[in-house]
């Protein structure tokens, strides 16, 4: 099934659905989207939008992203901010910032595995409030920048607590590699980033993961999402998520 909803604007917008469960069935069509920004959308695209009854759309950039390039949004739909970062220190710096400054001179898996598991540490109640939208039954889209790693992690947690394989997970977050066109033309800093990393005397193949979506990135993240909090039910749960909470999420989002 392809899950690819093309836009005039966004490249990296699919719907969750269709991905095979646990016990038989697949995921709901037309519930879950996730997302690039939305900053790129057409008219077109927007009237695409409203017609898929989006109610609500979940941005998950820093205050700088959402201010430089803001959301267009369908009409009717609502707009909720929930910023993350991967950067412990919790201070307005991206990755691109950190390497410049010379604090970072590799980032491979392990370190997106990391930044991965410190979004979750560190954002649990705002996953559980889009579990908790989810369970109403509004369609809705999840994004940030590029629509691959904060998005990713969101994707994962909902994949994994209606029972979607490891590997299914994987191939999702895949999907990112492929769908990288409006993120290559209006994103200057993935734009410049491999010849700014050579001009600081420093080999992109180090930095490669930054800008993939390797799978291995996201099978070790689903590992300690396992081994620190028992998946994704486990982890809501930690975080404030009811047990009916949980039951109605995985109710709506099997088809």
């Amino acid at each position: 099934m392809d899950r690819r909803v093309e836009l005039d604007g966004p490249s990296n917008f699919r719907d969750l659905g269709g991905l095979p469960v646990g016990g038989g069935g697949t995921t709901r069509s037309g519930l879950v989207y996730r997302a690039d920004r939305l900053c790129t959308l057409s008219d077109a695209d927007l009237g695409r939008l409203a017609a898929a009854n989006i109610g609500h759309v979940f941005d998950l950039r820093s205050e700088a992203e959402a201010s430089e390039f803001p959301d267009r949004l369908p009409a009717g739909a609502s707009y909720v901010r929930l910023p993350m970062t991967s950067d412990e220190t919790f201070r307005t710096r991206t990755i691109y910032d950190r390497i410049v400054e010379g604090e970072i001179k590799f980032y491979g898996e392990p370190e997106m595995v990391a930044g991965y598991v410190r979004i979750l540490k560190n954002f649990g109640p705002s996953f559980v409030h889009i579990a908790r939208q989810v369970g109403r039954g509004d369609p809705i889209v999840i994004h940030c920048t590029a629509g691959k790693d904060r998005t990713g992690v969101a994707s994962m947690l909902l994949l994994d607590l209606v029972g979607v394989s490891a590997e299914d997970v994987a191939a999702d977050y895949a999907l990112s590699s492929e769908r990288r066109p409006s993120l290559d033309r209006d994103h200057t800093e993935a734009r410049s980033l491999q010849p700014m990393l050579e001009d600081l005397g420093l080999d992109p193949a180090r930095f490669a993961p930054l800008w993939e979506a390797r799978p291995a990135v996201i099978l070790g993240t689903l590992q300690e999402l396992h081994d620190q909090w028992g998946g994704a039910a486990g982890y809501l749960s930690a975080a404030g998520a009811t047990d009916a909470d949980i039951d109605t999420v995985r109710a709506l989002l099997r088809a």
